[in-house]
C-alpha cells in the first residue's frame, strides 16, 4: 500500500517505543573518555481503522546515526549519569527531526534500554583506577507512531461534549449504569454528540474499534472523526477498493 497523503498530517494517537541493546564494547582509554552511541531507528506509522482496517500513513524509515559524547571522568559511565547523557543525546539528534517533535522526554527515555546503564556501569567498574574508557554502544529502537481512529474519534467526541457542542435533539439517558458494561457511572459518563447517551468512556472507546455507531441509538458518529483522520481513512480506503463507510 502506498503512503496516505501527507497533507492531511493527523496526530498520532500514541508512540508505542521498543529499545534494545545488540552490542557494547568498552576499553580503557589513554585519553579523554568517550560515549559512542551507534544507533539504528526504525520509524513507523500505522493506521488502525473502525471496524479492524489497517494500514500505513507513511513508509517506514530506518535511521541510522553516529553520536560520540565526551565523558568529563569514568563516573559518566554509572547508572544515573549515563542514562540521563544517552537519552539527552537522543532527543537532541531526532527532535531536528519533523515526525520527532511531538515526542517527551518519557518517550525518549522509553528509547534507552532498560537495565543498558547497569551493565556499562559494571563494566566500568572493571576499569583502572582514573582510567579514561572508550565506550561504543549499539542500540536498536523501533518508534512506531499509532493513528488509532477510536481513539481519535473518543477525544473528539468528549472534547465536543465537554464543550457544549452539538449536544444532539435526544434527552441524555439518566441511566446511572453504563449500558455498555451494566456498571455504575457515577458523574463520569462520557455523552456521545448528536444523542447525548452516556457511557465510561473506556468502554465506549473499545466499541468505537468496531464501529462508529451509538450503542443505544445507532447513529452514526464518523462525521465527528476530526476531518485530518477523515481524509487519511478516505485514501486508505481508496487505496483498498473499499467503501469510505467504517460500518460496511
Amino acid at each position: 500500500m502506498d503512503d496516505a497523503s501527507a497533507s492531511a498530517s493527523p496526530k498520532p494517537s500514541r508512540f508505542d517505543i521498543t529499545a534494545e541493546m545488540i552490542e557494547l564494547d568498552l576499553v580503557p582509554s589513554p585519553a579523554a573518555g568517550e560515549l559512542l552511541l551507534q544507533l539504528a531507528v526504525t520509524e513507523l506509522h500505522t493506521w488502525l481503522g473502525i471496524g479492524g482496517r489497517t494500514g500505513r500513513v507513511r513508509r517506514p524509515r530506518l535511521l541510522s546515526r553516529k553520536i560520540p559524547l565526551s565523558l568529563s571522568s569514568p563516573r559518566s559511565l554509572h547508572i544515573a549519569g549515563c542514562r540521563r547523557l544517552v537519552t539527552r543525546a537522543m532527543m537532541d539528534e531526532f527532535l531536528r527531526e519533523e515526525w520527532f517533535a511531538d515526542l517527551s522526554a518519557a518517550n525518549w527515555d522509553q528509547a534507552v534500554p532498560w537495565g543498558m546503564e547497569a551493565r556499562i556501569a559494571e563494566r566500568a567498574r572493571a576499569l583502572p583506577t582514573n582510567c579514561a574508557g572508550r565506550c561504543v554502544v549499539t542500540i536498536r529502537v523501533v518508534i512506531e507512531f499509532v493513528y488509532c481512529e477510536a481513539a481519535a474519534l473518543l477525544s473528539s467526541c468528549v472534547s465536543m461534549a465537554a464543550a457544549g457542542d452539538d449536544a444532539g435533539t435526544a434527552p441524555p439517558s439518566s441511566s446511572s449504569s453504563c449500558p455498555i458494561c451494566l456498571e455504575d457511572m457515577a458523574r463520569d459518563a462520557t455523552r456521545l454528540p448528536g444523542c447525548g447517551h452516556g457511557f465510561h468512556a473506556g468502554c465506549i472507546g473499545n466499541w468505537f474499534k468496531k464501529t462508529s455507531t451509538c450503542p443505544l441509538c445507532r447513529r452514526d458518529k464518523f462525521q465527528y472523526l476530526p476531518p485530518d483522520y477523515r481524509a487519511v481513512h478516505d485514501e486508505i480506503c481508496s487505496y483498498d477498493g473499499l467503501s469510505s463507510d467504517p460500518n460496511l
